[in-house]
């Protein structure tokens, strides 16, 4: 038995004995997700990107590398832990690769009990007495798809290139295993910088909001710095022998210099040694302003008077951008400190003495060509074409002479097989006709789905949700005109969103016929069908 659809995953083996490798889902910026082994390595999700373009890893690890980029193995970025690949597999994509053997198994079977009856058709053809007649070829349902979200703090390794995002301070590459806290505080500094700049550019009657803007942007810079000393230290607890004795929880000690020297020593470090005697000096009087600010709406206490020689009791202590910019700057030689220590010496990339130079934000990256699967760019540009073009968004036909006038550079030929490439994988529904050489072609609810978000900027699988929440709420049979007008949405919109939806529904529920504008009536729905639409948007949200 052929399972043509589960062997389109197959890595090795063949029949019974095949090994499925099913490509991870990525995130709208090309990224996978992966959860570290260590169950205290908190939160353990990040995410893994590629390199960047135009970076080539060194062909041996730098010092600061503890991992060969690019060789099997990752890094937990939170805890420095090292394991093979498969052990930083998400939970969501474990279920998410069940869900798409399940989905190809389903179809397989399908078309081999539709390829039994009609052989069974033939056979009996020219019998009186038995009559076999086999139902249209089934079309499988869309492929599963799940939600992946970027998330918002993205790094690029300067050791190795690699992309990747994290959901909280992380201290490593999880390629190359390279220290990338000052990658991190580089990038508070950055926005520290903008936040400056955008008060400076307010107009002389916005003093108020010029002044929170500031105060902001202070405040950002030691909760960065303070956050950073925090991580570091707990992470070097983790490094400790199983029987060292038990310490304090740190609290905000590092809202101190001396109590956060004094939580250092115990590792032979102190984490403020980069510092000349003014730099700290500066350093104290801003951990000291940013309590003001924070907690005395920057009206001046008599501790800080006493140590700010322009500040006076009651007053609103003053902001200067560049003060600011100079107090990020002295954090940035700390970190970049601390970063070399986890490294055993070696600074990060770019580091130098005060006054440091301004951080350049890097340059957007170019917007790659879409890629959808393994089709070729033609077929990829026929699909964009199709959806942008269609009014109503289901069940479209194609008209031969519309898609050569659309595409006149490309042969016969070249048409021919994009076309063919597009019904392969779903979506496309054609049949052949006689003399020429294009099929004739109907849209599938697989297309709007995947080129839709592309063509005409909606997500079928971001609006099925909604619709899915509309219709269970409602009573057991449910309307399409209806469900349609509770969404407010155009036609174009709602019919690609609700294909989508009914393909996720017995189908002997689905009232199909008696209209042209959707792809069905309405439907019934029983509790197992309110079961699978749940869990089925559920799967959606992300």
């Amino acid at each position: 038995m052929r399972f043509r659809n589960l062997e389109s995953y197959r890595s090795s083996g063949a029949g019974s004995d095949m090994q499925l490798a099913i490509p991870l889902p990525r995130t709208p910026d090309g990224r996978v997700y992966r959860y570290s082994p260590n169950e205290n390595a908190h939160p353990r999700h990040f995410l893994l990107g590629g390199r960047v373009e135009g970076v080539t890893p060194p062909e041996a690890p730098t010092p600061r590398m503890t991992h060969a980029p690019g060789t099997p193995g990752t890094i937990c970025p939170y805890s420095g832990v090292k394991a093979e690949d498969g052990a930083f597999t998400h939970p969501d994509d474990i279920a998410a690769a069940k869900e798409v053997v399940a989905h190809a198994a389903a179809a397989d079977v399908a078309e081999v009990f539709h390829g039994m009856f009609a052989d069974l058709g033939r056979k009996f053809a020219g019998s009186k007495f038995v009559k076999i007649k086999p139902g249209p070829k089934p079309y499988p349902k869309p492929r599963p798809r799940f939600a992946r979200r970027d998330l918002l703090r993205d790094l690029i390794c300067d050791e190795c290139g690699r992309d990747y995002g994290v959901f909280a301070i992380s201290l490593f590459c999880p390629d190359c295993g390279a220290p990338n806290i000052h990658l991190h505080f580089a990038r508070e500094a950055t926005l520290v910088r903008e936040q400056v700049e955008l008060a400076g550019k307010l107009d002389a009657g916005a003093d108020e909001l010029a002044y929170r803007l500031l105060g902001n942007a202070h405040e950002d810079v030691l909760t960065a710095f303070e956050a950073t000393l925090k991580t570091v230290y707990l992470y070097k607890l983790t490094t400790r022998p199983a029987d060292a004795p038990e310490v304090k929880p740190p609290g905000n000690a590092f809202q101190n210099i001396e109590r956060g020297r004094k939580r250092f020593s115990e590792f032979d470090f102190d984490p403020f040694g980069a510092l000349s005697a003014d730099a700290l000096a500066v350093l104290t009087l801003n951990i000291q302003k940013r309590h003001v600010i924070g907690h005395n709406l920057g009206v001046a206490d008599a501790a800080f008077a006493e140590h700010a020689t322009d500040a006076r009791l009651g007053e609103t202590v003053p902001l200067v951008g560049e003060d600011i910019l100079q107090f990020a700057d002295i954090c940035k030689t700390m970190i970049d400190h601390i970063d070399a220590w986890l490294a055993n010496g070696v600074s990060p990339p770019g580091h130098g003495s005060l006054p440091a130079r301004p951080i350049v934000a890097p340059q957007a990256k170019e917007p790659a060509a879409l890629t959808v699967g393994q089709l070729g760019k033609l077929a990829v540009s026929i699909g964009l074409w199709v959806s942008e073009r269609s009014k109503k968004g289901f069940d479209d036909f194609i008209a031969e002479e519309d898609l050569r006038k659309a595409f006149p550079d490309s042969t016969i030929d070249d048409l021919a097989f994009a076309v063919a490439e597009l019904a392969k994988d779903g979506y496309l529904r054609t049949s052949a006709v006689i003399s020429k050489r294009i099929p004739r072609m109907r849209t599938t609810a697989e297309l709007f789905i995947t080129f839709d978000p592309h063509a005409v900027k909606t997500d079928p699988a971001s609006d099925v949700v909604v619709i899915v929440d509309l219709a269970l709420t409602k009573s057991d049979t449910v309307g399409v005109e209806e469900l349609h007008a509770a969404t407010g949405w155009p036609l174009r919109r709602f019919n690609p969103a609700f294909a989508y939806m009914i393909s996720q529904i017995n189908e002997r529920r689905v009232l199909g016929g008696g209209t042209n504008d959707y792809p069905a009536r309405g439907f019934f729905l029983m509790d197992e069908d309110r079961v699978d639409l749940k869990r089925f948007a559920d799967r959606l949200r992300g």
